[in-house]
């Protein structure tokens, strides 16, 4: 007896990095033969609005906060356009906080039967200081996580497509 393993929602964290796009490719790709749904994910983090809206002299924290919003619908808007050209279900979600707490609940509320993740997001001494987000993220869930780690390759994901031309 086979024990066949469904995929029928992927979360997807997005941040803007190159990383996170190659996430996004290979979550999409990973969804089309199991007609899953994909649910992109971008956290404004708390922590770095607030940091952001102190160095800001003209501008207070409700306008920082608001363009970071704004940037990380942006972020959506354009991932999202790699699941429409394979019409693939998909979702976009915005919301604020701790990065890893908010990706491990979203994952929990959305019953996510695997995380896609990039390997490196955000950069600097920053990134550093605070720890991978992602390594937070495995450490965190009880979901599968599969870290991305640059371009999705098409051989890998195109098996089906292979096997026709035998």
């Amino acid at each position: 007896m086979t024990d066949s393993y469904r995929v029928t929602r992927i979360l997807v964290p997005v941040d803007g990095s190159e990383y996170s796009r190659y996430a996004a490719e290979h979550a999409v790709r990973l969804a089309q033969p199991h007609a899953a749904e994909v649910v992109f994910l971008h956290v404004v983090d708390e922590q770095i609005a607030a940091e952001w809206a102190e160095s800001q002299t003209d501008d207070g924290e409700g306008r920082a906060r608001e363009r970071l919003l704004e940037n990380g619908r942006v972020c959506l808007r354009d991932i999202a356009r790699l699941a429409e050209e394979r019409q693939i279900a998909h979702r976009e979600e915005i919301a604020e906080g701790d990065p890893c707490a908010i990706i491990c609940e979203t994952a929990e509320r959305e019953d996510a039967d695997v995380i896609v993740v990039g390997r490196i997001g955000r950069r600097g001494a920053r990134r550093i200081l605070m720890g991978s987000i992602t390594r937070r993220v495995i450490e965190s869930t009880d979901r599968p996580v599969l870290v991305v780690t640059g371009p999705p390759r098409q051989r890998v994901f195109d098996a089906a497509a292979a096997s026709e031309g035998q």
